[in-house]
């Protein structure tokens, strides 16, 4: 039942995108990056697709060229690869180390036009929907999911936003103690995976680098209590750590932690 929640929430979130406004774009990303980082399911099932999958060759190959002048994004007809490429996008997307309105001017306008609203929409019918689509039939192995009526989760939203304004005083304090035992935990394991990539000599030098940036880049959001710039990075220190046997019993122990915290924080 829970899985089924998450990829109703997974999905209602990447069909919404169709319904925003380019200047909201970001906020709607950012909804669907932090669903998967908050659903157990849907992390590992990401996680999957990400090992042994080269982020940098994969969007060379879909960035289709003429002359050095970008034409269109032709997406992995694999599931998996789909999945790998567009959940890494979606995180440049989101850490601003890619410009969404660039990348949509470039591959989704057409011809001379700059129309943005029309790219925009281009972008999500051709990367969100895909996306969508192909993580789902991963995750459920059906086509198709079946998806609550609309005013089945009205109804459920209004009845737990009822429930959270009797309980706001109760929660902030509750809220603070989980906050704090969450930074505690994420701290030590990624004290070990810093320790354990530093010492392990299978690894590459560029690699070890880019994992301990990300990992002194998690601690200092940590520090200033910023859990946006915290799920960004974890989703690429996820897809760094992919592969890397040494650290995969650390890697689990961060993803276990941090499915425990959001879902003591939504009850």
């Amino acid at each position: 039942m829970e899985t089924k929640n998450n990829l109703i929430d997974f999905y209602d979130a990447c069909t919404d995108m169709q319904n925003a406004k380019i200047i909201l774009a970001d906020a709607k990303i950012g909804k669907i990056l932090r669903i998967i980082l908050e659903s157990a399911d849907l992390f590992a099932t990401v996680g999957e697709c990400l090992i042994n999958f080269n982020y940098e060759i994969e969007k060379q190959k879909a960035q289709i060229k003429n002359d050095g002048k970008p034409l269109y994004l032709k997406l992995p007809q694999e599931q998996k690869k789909l999945v790998a490429l567009v959940f890494n996008l979606l995180s440049e997307f989101d850490t601003h180390t890619l410009d969404l309105h660039s990348f949509i001017r470039e591959y989704f306008t057409s011809g001379d036009s700059f129309d943005m609203s029309y790219g925009f929409l281009n972008f999500v019918h051709k990367v969100i929907f895909p996306f969508r689509d192909a993580l789902c039939a991963i995750l459920s192995g059906d086509d198709e999911i079946n998806l609550i009526s609309t005013e089945q989760k009205v109804e459920k939203e209004e009845v737990q936003k009822t429930v959270d304004e009797d309980s706001d005083d109760e929660n902030e304090c509750v809220e603070e103690d989980l906050l704090g035992n969450f930074y505690s935990q994420v701290n030590r394991v990624l004290k070990q995976i810093k320790d354990t990539i530093n010492a392990d000599p299978k690894v590459k030098p560029d690699r070890r680098d880019e994992i301990n940036i990300t990992i002194d880049g998690m601690v200092q959001s940590m520090d200033i209590g910023n859990l946006k710039i915290m799920n960004a990075l974890v989703i690429s220190l996820y897809y760094l750590l992919a592969g890397i046997k040494s650290v995969r019993f650390y890697r689990d122990e961060l993803q276990e932690v941090l499915s425990d915290f959001y879902a003591k924080l939504q009850n």
